[in-house]
């Protein structure tokens, strides 16, 4: 599997609080991408300690059986949060720190994709499918109270995130199965700073282009998010299914 990571800290911020890695193993693949709170204390620390933690239970306690994938995702996100209330009691002004997670999990046949925020996860099979919803108010209002979208769209502070991690977050893990076939060309993962400020179509087009390599794909992304006026940190990982 052909894969590329590119984070680029943007126009706006004096921080890059993104950080994305990708793992292997014999059988298995796991993407992650983490952006850190923007406004919040230790964004950047919350999104390293995600990484972390992830790549260190990857590497010494991955599950011999796969139905046990989930567990193995839902303990290592109590590992971290853990280990975030731990540095936050050595460093209490980080108390409030938090990330997003948006990850996949690829074997030969299944892709297991979880969600903490509203970092996304997208599959490519000749059409573009964004997998993971947002975790914010304005979905929130949508799934609970039959918002329509053009209700939704009046809400002031739509976009604030209803969950993600960190030592007082309140959070939910969304989880989702998808069949590997032979259409499966691309696994995306993006920040907001990324897909808040692109089109669905101009996405689609560059990672549908058969001009592009991985890296032209991923470096355009930026640059479109960037050219729609991105605020924010910028990360993308993309990966290639052979």
């Amino acid at each position: 599997m052909n894969y590329i990571i590119k984070t680029n800290i943007g126009v706006v911020r004096s921080e890059n609080q993104d950080k994305a890695a990708v793992f292997n193993n014999k059988n298995y693949h796991l993407a992650i991408l983490c952006d850190g709170m923007g406004g919040h204390e230790g964004g950047s620390y919350a999104s390293s300690i995600a990484i972390s933690t992830f790549e260190k239970e990857f590497k010494k306690k991955w599950p011999k059986n796969e139905n046990k994938i989930d567990n193995w995702f839902s303990n290592t996100i109590k590992k971290t949060q853990n280990e975030m209330v731990n540095f936050s009691k050595k460093e209490p002004k980080f108390l409030d720190m938090g990330t997003t997670i948006t990850a996949a999990i690829i074997s030969d046949k299944l892709i297991r994709i979880y969600n903490i925020g509203d970092s996304r996860t997208y599959i490519y099979n000749g059409i573009l499918h964004q997998i993971t919803e947002d975790h914010n108010l304005r979905n929130y209002f949508l799934s609970n109270y039959d918002y329509s979208q053009e209700k939704t769209a009046t809400l002031i502070g739509a976009a604030a995130l209803t969950s993600a991690l960190g030592p007082k977050k309140k959070m939910k893990i969304d989880n989702f199965l998808i069949e590997v076939d032979q259409k499966t060309k691309f696994i995306i993962l993006t920040s907001d700073g990324i897909h808040d400020y692109i089109s669905k179509s101009s996405f689609e087009k560059i990672i549908a282009s058969k001009k592009l390599n991985l890296k032209k794909k991923s470096d355009n992304l930026i640059k479109q998010a960037i050219k729609g006026k991105s605020s924010d940190n910028l990360t993308n990982v993309i990966l290639e299914i052979k």
